[in-house]
């Protein structure tokens, strides 16, 4: 009787992961790529990674936008990021370094340089709850796009985990109080 009921419960354990897993996969593998049109500002947002900031440029070589903005901080220094020595790119610290730090950071740009149009870079695991945050904390139009980087199957584990825990707190806490301006640019050549 014993055994039975420790297999019943193995059994409801693997299918409640086999039923999150799979009800995850539209939100955190594979969320949708929606069309990007002409904006008034690319935004790079969590750390500037190599793909973000390659996706970024090629946003602006296709004329998307004319200038770029880029969340830096959580232990990565703008000198490690080439393209804040440039005219076109802003680099700040939002405060706090969290996504919806991220959303007063570009209300205060937005609010100086009158960019009311934004596509938003991020990885993919992290779209959805990005959509959801500027969706709820940024009067703006946002285009949210998911940018590829390699996760082992441990690092997806651990991003359905965070993002499932992140999306409540979102949920449940308010919008980041707008900055009263950007903060002093980290890097900026213009």
């Amino acid at each position: 009787m014993r055994e039975r009921r420790v297999v019943v419960i193995a059994a409801i354990a693997m299918g409640v992961a086999v039923a999150l897993a799979l009800a995850g996969l539209p939100l955190y593998v594979f969320p949708s790529h929606p069309a990007v049109a002409r904006a008034d500002l690319v935004y790079v947002i969590g750390p500037p990674t190599p793909a973000r900031v390659a996706d970024a440029q090629k946003l602006l070589d296709e004329g998307v936008a004319s200038h770029l903005l880029v969340s830096v901080g959580g232990g990565m220094p703008a000198s490690t990021v080439p393209e804040c020595a440039r005219p076109d790119v802003t680099c700040a610290t939002p405060e706090p370094f969290t996504t919806k730090g991220e959303v007063a950071l570009l209300q205060a740009y937005a609010r100086d340089h009158a960019a009311q149009s934004v596509v938003v870079l991020t990885f993919t695991p992290h779209v959805a709850r990005t959509r959801y945050i500027f969706g709820r904390c940024y009067a703006g139009d946002v285009t949210v796009v998911p940018v590829e980087e390699r996760l082992d199957f441990g690092q997806w584990v651990y991003q359905y985990l965070y993002q499932s825990t992140a999306f409540v707190k979102a949920w449940l806490l308010p919008c980041a109080e707008p900055m009263s301006a950007v903060p002093t640019p980290v890097a900026t050549a213009g």
